[in-house]
């Protein structure tokens, strides 16, 4: 993609680190840490080719295109995630979706609203109330373990700390 150029390929690299971090910044931590693993992994074996083992030139630029190609992928990932999370058709119509999704929760119509919340964090997972909300469903099931595991996740999605009090409310709750 980028050839044996230093320069592309460290901005590249670059890039493609800053949005794993960007991933572990925000809660996604699956992202985060296997992007950045990733990378760093190919990074070596791509060291390691051309200055110890002195791999020919076919193995190097296999490895230089893995690198190459998961840098673009976490970077286009990010991106896509981003959009999505603003400008596309379920995120214009979250507001409604919380909304009936909050009205199925309390009339107990646990199926409708699990099945909202889980549309809701599926199109944007950094949404914590939607974990907080999905969480209440799956409480109110009996669920506790699958409850347990939204509010974590809410709690790592939450950066800005908007929800931290009600999130300790649910884990003296549960705990």
């Amino acid at each position: 993609m980028f050839g044996d150029s230093f320069l592309a390929n460290l901005l590249l690299f670059v890039a493609g680190q800053a949005a794993a971090w960007t991933y572990l910044r925000t809660g996604r931590t699956g992202h985060g840490f296997g992007g950045t693993i990733g990378l760093w992994t190919l990074l070596d074996a791509w060291l390691l080719a051309n200055y110890v083992f002195a791999v020919g030139p076919t193995g190097m630029t296999v490895l230089l295109l893995l690198l190459q190609a998961l840098c673009l992928f976490l970077v286009g990932s990010l991106g896509y995630a981003r959009w999505r999370r603003r400008w596309s058709k379920p995120a214009k119509m979250r507001q409604q979706q919380f909304a009936e999704g909050m009205a199925a929760l309390l009339r107990r119509d646990l199926d409708v609203a699990t099945a909202t919340f889980g549309r809701l964090v599926r199109v944007d997972p950094w949404d914590a109330a939607a974990w907080i909300a999905l969480g209440d469903a799956a409480a109110l099931r009996g669920e506790k373990v699958r409850a347990s595991r939204c509010y974590r996740r809410a709690l790592a999605v939450d950066v800005q700390k908007d929800f931290a009090d009600l999130l300790r409310h649910h884990r003296l709750r549960a705990g």
